[in-house]
């Protein structure tokens, strides 16, 4: 897994924040699909596209 960046606004300290990611382990996610038959991929394209896990204030750790 890899490391995103990007500024936000962090509701919980009121600003603009950098804001961290990690992107998601394709190669991972191919192997869960195949393993499980094809069921693991609505939670591929979630993680994929940032619904689940996202960015995270790197002061307070809140989801930005």
């Amino acid at each position: 897994m890899g490391q995103k960046q990007t500024s936000g606004y962090c509701a919980h300290c009121q600003k603009n924040v950098m804001a961290t990611g990690t992107t998601p382990s394709h190669l991972l996610h191919l192997i869960l699909s195949l393993l499980t038959a094809g069921l693991w991929i609505p939670i591929w394209i979630l993680v994929s596209i940032g619904k689940i896990g996202g960015y995270r204030c790197t002061q307070c750790g809140n989801r930005v």
